[in-house]
């Protein structure tokens, strides 16, 4: 619907089919739970080379540092600008990543271990503690939390981008 509404002029029709999709859309929007999981896009282009490295390949373990040496800068000129640009710090954008990553795959079915060796933990207990610092629940709870209160259809309500806008 936002795809579609997106390409609506901006002076559609009163009482038209346009308008009738908007009023659903927005009665749809007042009634989705409210997500503390976000993925900020970084503007800066050295960030957002970081952040394509790093959809790339969730399960790297590299360093702050040694991503920072990949795109040419400093740890703390990086650090800095990724704050400034994300509002999020490099450890907190790496784990609302690494959230938002495993989300779509339990939502799939895939299993708690399956989905933290995939991205790159060495044991489902590692993986467990981080989502629980996150959403503050296992991801079994939170799941099983958010179907019991009818608000997962077929995915959380959480998206994580296919790319980086410009």
């Amino acid at each position: 619907m936002l795809l579609r509404a997106a390409c609506f002029s901006d002076l559609y029709a009163p009482g038209g089919r346009e308008e009738r999709l908007i009023a659903a859309l927005l009665d749809e929007l007042v009634a989705a739970p409210v997500e503390d999981l976000h993925l900020p896009m970084p503007r800066d282009p050295r960030l957002r080379r970081l952040t394509e490295m790093m959809l790339a390949d969730p399960t790297g373990k590299a360093t702050k540092a040694d991503w920072a040496t990949r795109i040419g800068m400093s740890e703390r000129s990086m650090s800095r600008l990724l704050l400034h640009d994300t509002g999020l710090s490099f450890g907190r954008w790496r784990r609302q990543f690494h959230v938002i990553l495993a989300l779509q795959r339990l939502t799939r079915g895939e299993s708690v271990q399956s989905v933290a060796m995939e991205l790159g933990y060495e044991n489902a207990s590692g993986f467990v503690t981080m989502f629980r610092k996150a959403v503050g629940k296992p991801p079994a709870r939170y799941l099983s939390d958010r179907m019991n209160g009818a608000t997962l259809n077929a995915t959380p309500g959480v998206v994580l981008p296919n790319a980086i806008p410009p």
